[in-house]
């Protein structure tokens, strides 16, 4: 019982070494900073460049992301197998997130069909630039509750400590972009977000440096 209990504890703190590169900080960092761009209301209305810069800077964080864990922590880390238990737990956490998905790729295509139709892109811009402060109030409410839970979940599923922090801060980015229309604001929750993922990611190369012989094979 003892031997079992200290392997699920060993699996545990492997898995949490995949944390240790920040590079998840880095990526939720740079999402709230794109959703900024998303979000933010012109006085001239929205245009689709806000919706492409959105795009565009998604797809480049996720790049990012997914090239810093096959370059830098791959390399450093390896490829490590986990049991059936955590396994399954990503698995209901992609689920889960895929329904999370499905919800805001419904709202974007809703934006998407507002662009494309200038009547109902008309009435999408009567309604959100509204300054009446209990219906914004009510908008930004509605846009939190749906990042932060979501991102609670996700946190919860992967076991990612710092993800709950992490949730709290994007709901509050969320609801600033939306009841403020500020973008500087969550841009600077974006950052904060990123920064201890600058100084893991240091610390992380600092710790687990590249020995010669796997460096001249890159």
């Amino acid at each position: 019982m003892n031997t079992q209990l200290n392997l699920k504890e060993l699996e545990r703190k492997a898995f949490l070494t995949t944390y240790q590169d920040g590079l998840w900080d880095l990526l939720f960092g740079l999402i709230v900073i794109c959703m900024s761009v998303s979000f933010y209301r012109p006085a001239s209305g929205y245009s689709p460049l806000n919706i492409i810069m959105f795009s565009c800077s998604m797809v480049l964080a996720n790049v990012l992301f997914w090239a810093g864990k096959m370059f830098i922590t791959l390399p450093r880390m390896g490829q490590v197998k986990f049991g059936a238990r955590r396994r399954k737990r990503v698995l209901t956490m992609i689920i889960v997130l895929s329904v999370v998905v499905l919800v805001q790729v419904a709202l974007f295509s809703f934006q998407l069909a507002a662009w494309a139709n200038p009547e109902l892109s008309a009435k999408l811009n009567e309604f959100l630039p509204k300054s009446d402060a209990m219906g914004l109030l009510v908008v930004a409410s509605i846009g939190a509750l749906m990042v932060g839970p979501s991102m609670i979940l996700v946190a919860y599923f992967i076991d990612f400590q710092r993800g709950y922090s992490i949730a709290i801060m994007m709901a509050l980015a969320v609801f600033l972009m939306v009841y403020l229309n500020r973008p500087i604001y969550p841009i600077i929750i974006g950052i904060l977000i990123a920064l201890p993922g600058v100084v893991l990611l240091v610390r992380f190369l600092q710790k687990y440096p590249l020995r010669r012989e796997e460096a001249s094979h890159e």
